[in-house]
């Protein structure tokens, strides 16, 4: 038997390709200019068509991007994939950093939580604090030590709200 190619997936416009992936148009065309998409065709009219693929290309880019990845290095990954060669030590050296990354975003996800938590609970005294404690400690949590030193509130300002333990955080 005979092994037939699965047929193609027609070519995109814009905006269904916009619509399909979840961008706006000029999300779209900073990927472009960044390298991110090729230059795509055009018909006889001028429109840009885009390959039907584009739509995971794009899909994979927002996820890369919503886990911290820049568009440079986001770039960098594709333009090896495409190639195919993908640099094992580039992308180990990449997960190290977003590692980082990730790291740094959980310690300041985590003051925000204990802030909110608070106020959930009634605790409205946080919302007045009028050194900004909240904002300093936002700001330095998952920092490096020496940026963190410097960026704690003045001394007259009130502390975070304590930790209340819960059946949550005490299995953490």
């Amino acid at each position: 038997m005979k092994k037939t190619k699965p047929p193609e997936a027609a070519p995109l416009g814009s905006g269904a390709l916009c619509q399909a992936a979840g961008v706006t148009r000029g999300v779209l065309r900073v990927y472009e200019r960044e390298g991110l998409l090729g230059p795509p065709p055009r018909t006889a009219a001028g429109y840009r068509v885009y390959p039907a693929d584009s739509v995971q290309r794009l899909l994979a880019i927002r996820q890369l991007k919503e886990v911290g990845f820049t568009l440079r290095e986001i770039a960098l990954l594709l333009a090896e994939r495409d190639v195919g060669r993908i640099s094992p030590a580039r992308v180990r050296k990449l997960a190290r950093e977003q590692l980082g990354v990730i790291d740094q975003r959980i310690a300041r996800l985590q003051v925000v939580r204990e802030y909110a938590a608070a106020v959930a609970e009634g605790d409205l005294s946080v919302l007045d604090d009028p050194a900004c404690g909240f904002l300093l400690h936002f700001l330095s949590a998952g920092a490096s030590p020496a940026a963190a030193a410097a960026a704690q509130p003045v001394p007259s300002a009130p502390a975070a709200p304590t930790k209340r333990r819960t059946a949550a955080t005490s299995q953490s």
